[in-house]
């Protein structure tokens, strides 16, 4: 059984005014996503959401063949 690529999250956060930019990066595979929250938000939330979007950017690039962007965009997900 595989583990999973997120059982260990590295998070950075910087706070910029009344908000909180937020780096993850997940040591198991080495994504990485960036979001930003409030300011006041708690850490287990900020904790969800980066578990959350890391699962989500991991999906997007299984289907998408883990290079080209096919929301219709001219981007790469890098």
């Amino acid at each position: 059984m595989a583990e999973d690529p997120d059982s260990e999250i590295l998070i950075e956060m910087n706070r910029i005014g009344g908000a909180m930019e937020v780096r993850a990066v997940s040591a198991g595979d080495g994504l990485e996503v960036a979001f930003t929250a409030p300011a006041n938000a708690a850490q287990g939330d900020i904790q969800r959401l980066a578990r959350a979007k890391l699962a989500y950017v991991r999906g997007k690039l299984r289907g998408a063949g883990g290079t080209a962007n096919k929301s219709g965009g001219k981007g790469w997900i890098a």
